[in-house]
């Protein structure tokens, strides 16, 4: 594939200026998070450096004590950005690998980065971590090729650019594994663990499929997630067919199961035009979101300034893509929450 040059540019920078010792690779907790966490934390030791994961979600970023911090998959708003101000004023390196659109400025303040959104490059959001991570360091891990191709596909994230990883391995293969380690990531009660079982059990994407925690994970999970598939409407704080715009609520606290729930509805045929929003709560309160719309374009809505909006009245943090996009704010009553999530969905 033709990788376009400002791209290439990045990746070549961030390769040549990696000059410390120890590097903290620290992702996101969904599938491309590890994808692109673990394939760096690979080609950083392949490249003598000392490197160890850690899935961290993005309001809990936090700065080691010695070594580099090198961030995959965290968008550089809300507490990260205040990570990285401290990190660089402690004198510390910061390396990133991302696909979200960064405020503040923060980049410059990044010693070398791989982001489209800084690049120019069409549909920006849509080059995945994973994806980019691979590139990046693809001399090195060659081979974890079906790391990527899962990254891709679970991130919705299969483009003229990315689609060659998935006719490699085969949609349905691609597909099966990645909801088989989605499934791990819901129902883990550590999800340390899957960065190490990715680094010492998984080489191949039938490791994937044969690996029977993750095959126990998915039949647990897909139960909970088809239910609200099956009956959505018994589920929904809001339900509004004139405007197309539905709020449900999980009463699981599986990682990552509102944005499962809310991405398979928002592509069923009936729903491609809403506007989806699937939220749940944390055992201490805090609320969690995730927003989902197909047709964005149509409705005329960017689903991450949406979110970024709603988080930041209600005190909490928020953003993504146009079509695609999460928010975390602290315990509200659920009809607050809804209320105002309607407010803002009527000024966009």
């Amino acid at each position: 594939m033709n990788v376009p040059e400002p791209l290439q540019n990045q990746m070549k920078n961030l390769v040549a200026s990696l000059s410390d010792k120890v590097y903290h690779v620290e992702h996101d907790v969904d599938m491309d998070g590890f994808a692109s966490g673990t394939i760096t934390t690979i080609a950083l030791r392949r490249m003598g450096h000392e490197a160890y994961p850690y899935p961290m979600e993005r309001s809990k970023v936090f700065v080691p004590e010695r070594g580099a911090l090198f961030l995959t998959d965290i968008a550089l708003n809300g507490e990260p950005v205040d990570v990285v101000n401290s990190a660089h004023s402690q004198g510390k390196h910061v390396y990133a690998i991302d696909h979200h659109p960064w405020d503040h400025g923060i980049e410059k303040k990044l010693n070398a980065f791989v982001n489209p959104h800084h690049a120019g490059v069409e549909e920006a959001s849509q080059w995945n971590a994973g994806f980019l991570a691979f590139l990046t360091f693809r001399e090195h891990v060659v081979e974890y090729d079906w790391l990527a191709a899962i990254s891709v596909y679970t991130d919705s994230c299969i483009r003229p650019w990315s689609q060659f990883l998935i006719d490699r391995y085969g949609y349905e293969r691609v597909k099966k594994a990645g909801d088989m380690m989605t499934a791990y990531i819901a129902t883990s009660q550590d999800l340390r663990d899957l960065d190490w079982i990715i680094l010492d059990r998984l080489h191949s994407i039938e490791d994937v499929l044969n690996y029977k925690p993750f095959i126990v994970a998915q039949r647990k999970f897909e139960s909970a997630v088809q239910k609200y598939l099956d009956d959505s409407r018994a589920y929904a704080h809001l339900w509004d067919e004139n405007n197309k715009i539905a709020i449900l609520e999980t009463k699981e606290q599986y990682n990552q199961i509102n944005s499962v729930v809310s991405t398979r509805l928002s592509f069923l045929p009936e729903f491609e035009d809403w506007i989806i929003l699937v939220l749940g709560q944390d055992k201490d309160g805090t609320i969690k979101g995730s927003f989902r719309c197909q047709s964005w374009e149509k409705r005329g809505v960017h689903l991450g300034k949406i979110a970024s909006k709603v988080a930041k009245e209600l005190g909490g943090q928020g953003g993504g893509h146009p079509m695609a996009a999460g928010m975390r704010i602290p315990p509200h009553e659920i009809g607050r929450v809804v209320k105002k999530i309607e407010e803002v969905v009527a000024r966009a």
